[in-house]
């Protein structure tokens, strides 16, 4: 059966269906999920026995098992039914990504894991860079920032693709930005490769030993 037509006919359906929501109980009193060197997470998400989702050890991910009102939101953004506040830069438009996208705000990002057929997709957006021991080991992990602060690399084991958008980059046309981004994530919760032009953003992804596997240079205007 193909999946994408699967999503995409929940997706058909999805207005005026509600679905009941299992609430997940975060346990634990580590540090904030930060991407400061200093800072590691140590606490975890469990959920109901009922629950089949594998634990995220990620505290600030907001683990969303059903993704068709994420996907009807996301098909109001692109039909101009859903705004996005631009005003105030990057920062005030992930107030409403944030929303769009059931991203939990935590430790001065922004996080979601999202569970599909094929595995959980664990998605970052932030005004920096990203400490990838803060992502679960086994998912499929994705961060996404607007370059307004830099951190240095932190050695990590944890797999992960990093999209950097420069701070021109965006303030140059941040509509563009933001809907290439809500629609790569869109590709992603359908079952496609996550992937964003880089004619906006460069990419870093990092194996579980940490060596830097691939790396797309941003193309020049």
């Amino acid at each position: 059966m193909n999946m994408k037509y699967v999503l995409n006919f929940g997706e058909f359906i999805a207005e005026g269906k509600q679905n009941k929501k299992k609430n997940c109980h975060h346990l634990g009193s580590g540090p904030s999920n930060s991407d400061s060197p200093s800072d590691n997470v140590n606490s975890s998400i469990t959920c109901s026995p009922t629950d089949t989702a594998r634990a995220s050890k990620n505290s600030a991910a907001k683990i969303v098992k059903n993704i068709i009102p994420i996907l009807a939101k996301i098909r109001k953004f692109e039909n101009g039914d859903f705004e996005i506040n631009y005003s105030n830069g990057w920062k005030s438009a992930l107030i409403d990504i944030r929303k769009l996208l059931n991203l939990r705000y935590i430790g001065g990002s922004n996080y979601a894991d999202y569970i599909l057929p094929d595995g959980i997709f664990s998605l970052r957006l932030s005004d920096h860079n990203a400490n990838g021991n803060n992502f679960p080991d086994n998912n499929t992990n994705i961060s996404i920032y607007v370059a307004l602060n830099e951190y240095g690399h932190i050695p990590t084991k944890v797999p992960y693709r990093e999209f950097k958008i420069e701070a021109e980059t965006y303030n140059k046309n941040p509509e563009n930005v933001v809907r290439q981004i809500i629609l790569a994530v869109k590709d992603a919760l359908n079952g496609n490769a996550f992937n964003l032009d880089n004619s906006i953003a460069t990419e870093v992804e990092y194996d579980e030993n940490d060596n830097v596997v691939t790396r797309d240079t941003k193309l020049q205007d």
